[in-house]
């Protein structure tokens, strides 16, 4: 039997945030304690280049991964997490919206489902 997947994916903009990588990695672990999920390796953070300035993190996690993107230059942030293991995703949605200070209208979000 194949298991299920979800893949949901943020796409913020009009974001409030400083390029703090500690506040990144907190944030990462923070979300994935609250949707039941466990860091195996990570987080790492990379800080991009000059000409395209913001930062890069990725934790691999029990049932998949996080990644997270910023675009300090933009204002914009990409999150995607993916999981064999079915997770609120509203609860993730809500804390997106807080940690970057962003109101609701500037979310978009792709859900890709398989199950």
């Amino acid at each position: 039997m194949q298991s299920k997947r979800y893949h949901l994916i943020f796409d913020i903009t009009a974001c409030q945030y400083d390029d703090n990588e500690e506040r990144l990695k907190t944030f990462v672990v923070d979300t994935i304690a609250a949707i039941g999920m466990k860091v195996l390796h990570g987080p790492i953070v990379c800080e991009g280049v000059p000409e395209n300035p913001g930062l890069s993190c990725l934790a691999v996690l029990d049932f998949s991964h996080i990644s997270i993107h910023t675009f300090t230059r933009h204002h914009e942030i990409q999150v995607d997490i993916f999981s064999c293991k079915e997770y609120d995703r509203q609860l993730v949605r809500k804390k997106c919206l807080q940690y970057f200070a962003t109101p609701e209208s500037t979310i978009r979000a792709k859900e890709v489902w398989w199950g």
